[in-house]
């Protein structure tokens, strides 16, 4: 009775539009196996200077880990080129911190903030030039906990930064292998 319940249960599954995600055919011409790419210039246009660098970093570990292609040298003649910018850049408080006494200079200050980037990333056809794919408004925002020792501020928002910028690679690259607008 229960090998009569598992092969209906299997061909439920076979019926029900049930699929794995990592064996989904491939639907874009640019995700084939093995071929190659290249990171052109990500421009920052925002006033946090080494924000193009982060991105780009954090860009060329995602693909050499998590894409099909093979990472090159800009200008080596690539299948395909990467390029982008770096729109925006906002750090914005969120909450206030009321408690007097604890820190000078303390109460009154931000207790949270959040950091918002905006980027846009173009896929061009190595052989042509040619725009394959645009992403144009790529939009990436976390909130984080501001401690009162304002001396670790910096470090913080750096570490908050390239976590968006891995979060920014891996959503990027996942919209652009799986044909996402």
């Amino acid at each position: 009775m229960k090998k009569t319940h598992f092969i209906i249960f299997l061909c439920f599954l076979a019926g029900c539009g049930y699929h794995r995600l990592d064996h989904a055919p491939k639907s874009v011409p640019w995700a084939v196996n093995g071929e190659t790419i290249s990171l052109g210039t990500i421009y920052n246009n925002t006033k946090q200077g080494g924000l193009e660098d982060i991105f780009k970093k954090a860009v060329e570990n995602r693909i050499i880990t998590s894409s099909p292609w093979k990472l090159t040298a800009y200008g080596s003649g690539s299948r395909w080129i990467l390029q982008g910018a770096i729109v925006s850049y906002e750090a914005r408080p969120l909450g206030l911190n009321l408690r007097a006494g604890q820190a000078q200079g303390a109460a009154g200050s931000a207790s949270r903030i959040e950091i918002i980037i905006m980027a846009s990333l173009q896929l061009l056809d190595g052989k042509t030039g040619a725009l394959v794919a645009d992403k144009p408004h790529l939009t990436f925002r976390n909130q984080y906990q501001v401690d009162q020792n304002f001396a670790s501020f910096d470090s913080r928002e750096l570490q908050i930064i390239e976590s968006l910028a891995d979060d920014f690679a891996v959503s990027f690259l996942t919209q652009l292998l799986e044909g996402h607008d």
